[in-house]
């Protein structure tokens, strides 16, 4: 299975361009599954979100979107905004969470939670974006990681963490003992700075397969694409998440 994730940066800089790129690159690598962040619900701009238009191309059967959270803008009349995603496999749960929001942090911040059915197993995705600030953002992993350990889940997270780097301790002792990274083949998904703010955890009951990054024309990131190997009837631990590590 192929899947990809990709900040879309709302609407803004030279949308219509962008939107063409993004087809064509999604077009090319040919993905089972894509995940989405900063997808937007400008009516000012579009009766639907940029998923929607780019799907009017694509003809991805599923497609789930979770726009909920209302944005004060100088821009437009009303901003709404969120997560979401297309599949070539049938989307049977959905549930959006909401974060603590760090009062340091203007944008109330969710997890798009899916499980999806890739022949007979089922399998389960939490698409993010964490808040701005790294400390904050680590915040947000650790509660994410908290809430799956208590529904003792383990799930692919993937999507904007807004980390530069999740290998350092701070932030690796809370994954690595559960999770792969796609860190583990370097790359940077953020280029104006340089840095790396995407990723794709793997709960090591899956492998990568391969790690490639898109060009620098869809969006301020770069789309991470992965290839991953399901290791078919294995059941999962109870996560051994270590609490309040960050606080």
């Amino acid at each position: 299975m192929k899947i990809t994730t990709l900040n879309l940066f709302g609407r803004f800089d030279g949308w219509q361009s962008r939107q063409k790129n993004i087809i064509q690159y999604l077009s090319s690598v040919d993905t089972d599954i894509i995940f989405f962040q900063e997808v937007v619900y400008l009516p000012d701009e579009s009766a639907y979100t940029q998923i929607t238009d780019i799907n009017k191309t694509l003809a991805y059967p599923y497609e789930h979107i979770a726009v909920t959270r209302l944005q004060t803008s100088l821009q437009y009349s009303e901003h709404r905004e969120g997560q979401g995603l297309l599949s070539k496999y049938p989307i049977i749960k959905s549930e959006t969470l909401v974060l603590r929001q760090n009062p340091e942090d203007h944008l109330q911040r969710i997890v798009q939670l899916v499980d999806v059915k890739v022949g007979e197993e089922i399998v389960k995705f939490a698409n993010v974006q964490f808040a701005e600030l790294p400390r904050h953002a680590g915040n947000h992993l650790q509660e994410l990681l908290e809430i799956l350990h208590s529904r003792g889940e383990h799930r692919i997270i993937l999507g904007d963490f807004n980390i530069p780097n999740i290998d350092v301790p701070l932030y690796a002792q809370l994954w690595q003992q559960d999770y792969r990274s796609s860190s583990a083949t370097p790359y940077i998904s953020y280029p104006s700075l340089e840095t790396r703010l995407d990723y794709i955890l793997l709960p090591k009951v899956y492998t990568f397969t391969e790690t490639t990054l898109s060009g620098d024309t869809l969006s301020d990131h770069r789309a991470l694409t992965v290839g991953i190997a399901l290791t078919v009837g294995v059941t999962l631990p109870q996560s051994s998440l270590q609490s309040n590590l960050l606080s």
